[in-house]
């Protein structure tokens, strides 16, 4: 890390390392922000987006019907960030425990940040440190990673792009200032200083800048941008998720990221951010009209054939995950395999659902149009 990029408007200052190496250490988390026009117009502009998203999440007969294919898409493109090859194909298999059709060798990984929203979504805990660290636990569970001391903040010095401080392109807090920091940031997580929108982006960049654990550190981050709007009550419906945007413009990310550390730029940062929740609570309304659209359709047209009750239950099953096979209908239905199999042939009759196995034996079934709205093509 160069501390000659650290001008003197950087939100912190650089100190030195038990290495002898620079490290950063940012200032407590900001109380108070003068933004810019534009930012203030990218809030009123955001929260207006977001408000339209949480109004369609409360009208939903279903909410499941977006908040499980819209999780699954976070963890992937979250973990994707990090250098994960998963796709959304290879976490259904997963889910169905179908090997065979699992080609990404860190599938576990992306099953974890499920497991790790989920907790933070059913936990009885407050947003604190103590959440923080069993959302880590949860995620580094078993996958690469876990040899750093998983739920345990570090008691070493980290490097970010580099495993040593002269070729690191970010060091982070030492120990003692790391501490102090994350006791600060526990305490702003319950604070209302900033407009929640302003703040979450606050927590972030606070989080990514102190970097607590020896891995997993960004997707930790992450996942408290949707537990902090939940929290302060803008998101009932875990419906909002910004991996995506992040991942599509990773390079703005880091730099944007980067910038309030060495110039204090937050006005940027921020603006940044804003966009994202904008962006990324339109492209989840629009899934969500899509979804439910493609949902009637095929309710619609199947009653008007008169199908069976488990036709239609089937059909809702396919919306959480569209891969299915025999053995797997008899325990969504309570149904016998005769049944199970007559109606996966209704569904295939009507081409709802196709074989995607060249095996006879145990056949798995794959419903494409849901599919693809599911991976957003």
């Amino acid at each position: 890390m160069d501390p000659r990029f650290f001008t003197a408007d950087a939100w912190g200052e650089v100190a030195e390392a038990p290495d002898g190496y620079p490290a950063f250490v940012p200032k407590s988390a900001p109380r108070n922000l003068a933004l810019s026009s534009d930012a203030l117009g990218a809030l009123d502009e955001a929260s207006n987006r977001l408000g339209v998203l949480q109004g369609i999440g409360r009208q939903l007969r279903n909410p499941h019907l977006l908040i499980s294919p819209y999780l699954r898409r976070e963890a992937v493109l979250s973990s994707r960030i990090e250098g994960t090859q998963t796709t959304m194909s290879d976490v259904y298999a997963a889910e169905l425990d179908q090997q065979e059709l699992i080609r990404a060798p860190d599938v576990q990984e992306v099953q974890n940040y499920i497991a790790a929203h989920q907790l933070g979504l059913s936990t009885n805990l407050p947003l604190s440190l103590r959440l923080i660290r069993d959302l880590h636990r949860r995620l580094m569970q078993g996958v690469r990673g876990r040899e750093r001391h998983p739920g345990k903040f570090r008691t070493y010095q980290n490097f970010i792009g580099a495993t040593k401080g002269e070729d690191a392109t970010y060091v982070p807090p030492p120990l003692p200032e790391m501490n102090a920091l994350l006791n600060d940031l526990e305490g702003f997580l319950h604070e209302q200083a900033l407009r929640p929108l302003v703040q979450a982006a606050v927590i972030h960049y606070q989080f990514e800048a102190i970097h607590p654990f020896g891995d997993g550190n960004g997707r930790v981050g992450r996942l408290l941008i949707p537990l902090f709007l939940r929290d302060r009550g803008l998101l009932p419906q875990p419906l909002l998720y910004l991996s995506a945007y992040f991942e599509r413009s990773r390079a703005d990310y880091y730099e944007n990221l980067m910038r309030v550390s060495t110039h204090g730029d937050w006005d940027n940062w921020i603006r940044y951010f804003l966009h994202g929740v904008f962006t990324q609570a339109k492209e989840a309304a629009d899934m969500a009209d899509q979804l439910v659209a493609l949902h009637s359709r095929y309710r619609e047209e199947l009653q008007a054939k008169h199908v069976t009750a488990n036709v239609l239950a089937l059909i809702d099953a396919l919306f959480e995950n569209p891969l299915v096979y025999t053995r797997r209908v008899e325990s969504l239905l309570g149904v016998s395999a005769p049944t199970a199999r007559a109606t996966i042939k209704t569904l295939e009759d009507h081409g709802i659902l196709r074989v995607i196995t060249a095996r006879n034996w145990r056949r798995i079934y794959q419903a494409d149009a849901i599919y693809a709205l599911l991976r957003g093509e």
